[in-house]
């Protein structure tokens, strides 16, 4: 990996900050950023990357993808940021020696969306688990991302809780896993009139919302805070 000073993207109210460390002028001039498909579906990088260029003559590459794949391809060396939100699959990656430096940035929360007829009765709900346990029982569509991403991971972890095999009870039928990214599975959710879990970023910058509307939201677990290694080791 070509050698970079330590550059960090710090979002707080919309500003772009650059760690003291990196004072003097780097003789790079481009960085890759491996980000979740969620922060670049909120348009945030849209808004922030350009000053962050003005302000430090390094243009950003972003590579959007799920975290487990941006992960992936932090790993193999082909990015020098990564920006993602699965604590667990952090852990992992620093514990293999893949990344330092990790701060946490931000923070977002998950809501789950659903068409406005609402076949679940779910509506208003601020329970995930009981709210994937009523769209399980009523056999509702729901759309999965299946692509290994922060969200993905997250939407696995609810099933579990409710003790509900997906592949086993809904796979194919009820239960449709895309392997896309957040923008994906809004427009699948859409076009079916199906339920999917979101991050809040994402949804608000969404255009075609259709007949979607947000079901659940406000349960603690769907808090999850952005952070990840600010920098990739070589």
């Amino acid at each position: 990996m070509r050698p970079i000073a330590f550059v960090v993207l710090l979002v707080l109210g919309g500003m772009v900050w650059r760690d003291s460390t990196a004072a003097a002028p780097s003789p790079q001039q481009s960085i890759v950023l491996a980000s979740t498909t969620s922060v670049e579906n909120s348009g945030l990088l849209a808004k922030i990357l350009p000053l962050f260029t003005k302000k430090t003559g390094i243009e950003v590459k972003v590579i959007a993808q799920g975290t487990g794949q941006a992960l992936t391809t932090a790993a193999r060396g082909d990015a020098d940021l990564v920006l993602v939100h699965d604590p667990k699959a952090e852990d992992r990656f620093i514990a293999e020696g893949h990344g330092g430096e990790r701060r946490q940035i931000a923070w977002n929360d998950f809501i789950v969306v659903g068409p406005l007829v609402d076949p679940a009765y779910v509506a208003g709900g601020h329970d995930a688990v009981l709210g994937l346990t009523a769209i399980a029982a009523a056999r509702a569509p729901f759309v999965s991302r299946g692509d290994k991403s922060g969200t993905d991971a997250l939407e696995k972890r609810l099933w579990r809780k409710a003790g509900i095999d997906t592949v086993a009870t809904g796979g194919g039928a009820w239960y449709r896993d895309i392997g896309g990214g957040m923008g994906a599975a809004l427009n699948a959710a859409s076009a079916m009139e199906a339920y999917t879990l979101s991050d809040r970023g994402t949804w608000l910058s969404f255009k075609n919302k259709h007949l979607l509307v947000v079901v659940i939201e406000g349960d603690p677990v769907l808090l999850q805070l952005g952070r990840g290694p600010s920098w990739v080791k070589a």
